[in-house]
């Protein structure tokens, strides 16, 4: 599938998805449009998985739309422009070479070439079954054979599952080369949120079936910090400051601002956040992004 400059290659639009009576995505409005590396962050059971399912068009939802590059996404869509392999090991278990001469067949767009290479690079052996396999080659072969299918759309869930550190310093590269050379969306589920953020242009935060942040992880170095003091001093200084999150202490207090810091004073002490400290912020419970 081609994508015309104009197109909003990722649009959801009022999107619910309901299992008997629980809501597992609330009322989601999200647009990605530029190429980039994406990270999508949640607690377990925020509906991470449910979302990246939807937008593959391997469930229906319940209400709202989904389209990729203008065209409605639902399970009936025969191409759906998005490249999603979930529980790879339940349904296969062919030689690793078989696994990808099937998915160039019914792919006339693979690439083969780039999928060997990777297979070489991470010492795959084709002749393998795929249940042979450990659980971090699994994952592995499948995110291989999903990067190399030159969708438009690729979405990776939990891609790091099993490795080891090594093997994630190489995934990570292999991730930004792939990109380098087909620039496209790529949308990144890990636990792993400080690996990745080297990686990654911007951040996706599901929380509670919504979509509660989503901007560059340059705004976050620019506008997330801990303001900490004694509790009139810290609120006098973010009075009018986008609070995410708080501890208070007796007579001492920390705030979680996302907003142009306060000035520098003795009585206070402003340290930039880091990227895991941020999400704990904003899916703790505790504050949040003022809607």
């Amino acid at each position: 599938m081609l994508f015309r400059r104009d197109d909003r290659m990722i649009e959801l639009k009022q999107v619910t998805k309901q299992y008997g009576q629980t809501a597992v995505l609330k009322n989601i409005t999200l647009t990605i449009d530029q190429p980039g590396i994406y990270c999508l962050l949640g607690r377990n059971g925020a509906g991470k998985t449910t979302l990246l399912k939807s937008i593959a068009g391997y469930q229906n939802i319940t209400s709202g739309a989904i389209k990729v590059a203008d065209r409605l996404i639902t399970t009936s869509t025969l191409d759906t422009g998005v490249s999603y392999i979930q529980n790879f090991a339940k349904h296969f278990n062919l030689r690793i070479q078989k696994l990808l001469r099937i998915a160039a067949e019914l792919n006339p767009s693979y690439d083969y070439d780039f999928a060997s290479e990777l297979m070489e690079r991470f010492e795959l052996d084709g002749k393998k079954k795929f249940n042979q396999l450990s659980l971090g080659m699994k994952t592995m072969v499948s995110t291989i054979i999903c990067l190399a299918s030159n969708k438009e759309v690729i979405l990776l869930d939990e891609p790091v599952l099993g490795f080891d550190a090594i093997m994630r310093a190489e995934f990570y590269d292999m991730l930004t080369e792939s990109f380098q050379k087909h620039p496209r969306i790529i949308i990144v589920f890990t636990h792993l949120i400080e690996e990745i953020a080297k990686t990654v242009q911007k951040l996706i935060i599901i929380d509670r079936g919504s979509i509660v942040f989503y901007d560059t992880l340059q705004s976050i170095n620019a506008k997330a910090f801990s303001v900490s003091g004694l509790k009139k001093d810290v609120e006098a200084a973010t009075k009018n400051l986008n609070i995410i999150g708080q501890d208070i202490a007796g007579g001492l207090a920390t705030s979680y601002i996302f907003d142009n810091p306060p000035r520098q004073a003795a009585s206070l002490e402003i340290h930039p956040l880091s990227l895991q400290d941020f999400f704990i912020q904003m899916v703790g419970h505790k504050g949040g992004m003022k809607r």
